[in-house]
This record gives structure tokens, sequence and C-alpha cells, in this order.
């Protein structure tokens, strides 16, 4: 394993995580507030609660896999190289998500539903942050 993989503080993936996480764990903890309302008020099981947990984790673990991807594409030597291995990375990631997803389709105790929509609040947090930028 080599070193590409640990994240530094002083690399641009570290300050990207640090300026969206705010903005993650905001729509995070708003999903998780209404999977609980739902879970008492309704009285749905217990899997709503750990298919939202479930999905957030891995909407983070995917966000931060296709940025340090992003990150070592750019240091390539070439744009075909860094073209190859970004394409590469990216069917693994699906690939992974693929099997986070079926693990949890057979896991008896994670809602499928609610561990996929997770995967949307990075996108919600890159689209909230550009408008709040727009604002200042």
């Amino acid at each position: 394993m080599t070193n590409e993989c640990v994240m530094k503080k002083n690399e641009p993936i570290y300050e990207e995580i640090r300026s969206l996480s705010p903005f993650f764990l905001i729509i995070s903890g708003i999903y998780m507030a209404v999977l609980a309302v739902i879970f008492f008020a309704a009285g749905y099981d217990y899997t709503l609660l750990i298919g939202g947990i479930y999905g957030i984790i891995i909407a983070a673990l995917n966000f931060l896999v296709l940025g340090k991807t992003a990150q070592i594409a750019v240091k390539k030597a070439s744009a075909k190289s860094a073209q190859t291995y970004m394409s590469g990375m990216y069917c693994v990631r699906y690939l992974g998500l693929i099997a986070l997803l079926t693990l949890g389709a057979i896991a008896p105790f994670i809602s499928l539903i609610t561990a996929i929509i997770p995967l949307f609040f990075p996108k919600f947090a890159i689209l909230i942050r550009t408008f709040i930028r727009k604002e200042e």
C-alpha cells in the first residue's frame, strides 16, 4: 500500500471535504430526524433507521474515494493515463457501491430505500454550497 491513499491536511481534497462537511452533516441530520419521526409516528421498524445510517456511511465513503481518485489522477504524467485511471476507478467505485447496496438488500436489518437516498447527499451539499457562495 502506498502513501497515495492517505489524506494529508495540505491536500486540496482535505479542504474540499472540510468545506462540504457542514452541509453534508446538516442534510444527514435532517434526513435522520425525518426518519426518526416516521419511525416513531408511523410505527415502522428499526430497519428504517439502520438503513439511513448505512446509506450515510456509504455516501461519505463514496465521496472520499471519488475525491482521492481525482487527486491521484491529477498527479498522473499524461492526460491519457489520468483518464484511464479515472475510468478504471469509476468502475471499481460503482462495483463497490453495488456490492454494498446488495449487502444492504440481503441484510434483514437494513431498509434498502432509506440506504439509497443518502447517496445523493454529497451532490445536494455541493449544490447548496455553490448557491451560498454565489450569494456572498
